[in-house]
């Protein structure tokens, strides 16, 4: 969306919120993320606003500007790049307005811009990135009686790319959100993406079926299963699974790729009783067997097994990927996502 002369990526909307200052940043319409979930968890009713993976983006000729921005929650990770190039990371810290105060490299006056174009963004391009676990207000910008002007469809990714899924899509557990499997996967990729994933709220409802089949994008993923482990039998778990693929066959997106369920500790659970241990088993099954049936060829499932090959791409969780695993998993997603399989 764009306002105040700014690309805001992957915000659907700028909500004011009664008593608050600024605008919050909303990854999913409010009606759609305030009817989410089941009676034993509702989570993605707030997770639906975390920031993870939004961005501000704008060029302005101005040699410095300020932002105001005000985290909620948690402390949140700012990565403020140029382009494709990292400038700088910075922190805000929850409850506080945060004044970010940015300048231009002066390393810039004494080379030719033009050679720092990349994979993905413009050289002159301001992205400013958040990071996982908070929301964020925006209060405003200063540019200094400057020009600002949000990215030109040139100055951007040719492919953008849409992505729902659990936690491990979020980018848990990562030190710093740019190394998630997704955003290391559109880079590699030259892609940009859109992150919809719902931390432990990824259920495959009817209402976000729906929502992702209308989004306008040219790609986009499925991380399904894990979240519904605790929360589903079988039969459940494949009419929700059935309903979410059969409704994105209405998507607008030339390739839908369906991932089933990364290797976790359901894999080598001593009780072969436990929910883990089955549901890993039962689950992976169901989704990779709706995908294959699903008719369309724009769908191609990829095994979880496939991007996280072996246990040490894992924190000592045994759930979610560690900062290195997120990197390796997004080289090998990057090698599905492209044909380089």
């Amino acid at each position: 969306m764009i306002d105040y002369g700014i690309e805001f990526h992957n915000v659907d909307h700028l909500e004011e919120v009664e008593g608050m200052g600024g605008k919050k940043l909303c990854r999913f319409p409010r009606d759609l993320s305030r009817s989410l979930g089941v009676a034993e968890n509702r989570n993605a009713r707030f997770r639906a606003d975390r920031v993870h993976g939004c961005e501000l983006r704008f060029a302005t000729e101005s040699k410095y500007f300020d932002v105001a921005l005000t985290a909620v929650e948690q402390d949140i990770d700012v990565l403020i790049y140029k382009g494709d190039l990292l400038h700088k990371k910075e922190v805000l810290k929850a409850g506080v307005c945060t004044v970010l105060h940015v300048e231009e490299p002066p390393v810039y006056e004494i080379v030719s811009k033009d050679m720092l174009t990349g994979k993905q963004f413009a050289p002159w391009i301001w992205r400013i990135q958040f990071g996982m676990n908070g929301a964020v207000y925006f209060h405003y910008i200063d540019t200094y009686e400057s020009t600002l002007r949000p990215p030109n469809k040139d100055e951007k990714p040719a492919v953008l790319w849409a992505a729902y899924g659990s936690s491990i899509t979020c980018g848990s557990v990562t030190n710093l959100y740019s190394n998630s499997y997704i955003n290391q996967a559109a880079v590699t990729a030259g892609w940009d993406v859109i992150n919809k994933g719902l931390s432990g709220s990824c259920l495959c409802e009817k209402e976000v079926a729906d929502y992702l089949a209308e989004l306008t994008a040219d790609v986009l993923s499925v991380e399904i299963g894990v979240n519904m482990v605790l929360f589903f039998e079988e039969e459940e778990t494949s009419k929700r699974v059935g309903y979410l693929l059969e409704t994105l066959k209405k998507s607008p997106a030339r390739d839908i790729f369906v991932i089933d369920m990364f290797p976790n500790k359901g894999l080598i659970a001593l009780d072969q009783d436990s929910t883990y241990y089955r549901h890993y088993r039962s689950f992976k099954e169901i989704v990779s067997q709706a995908a294959l049936k699903v008719g369309d060829h724009r769908f191609h499932l990829i095994k979880g097994e496939e991007i996280l090959k072996d246990f040490t791409y894992l924190s000592t969780d045994l759930l979610h990927p560690s900062d290195n695993g997120h990197i390796r998993m997004g080289a090998n997603l990057a090698d599905q996502l492209t044909g380089k399989r």
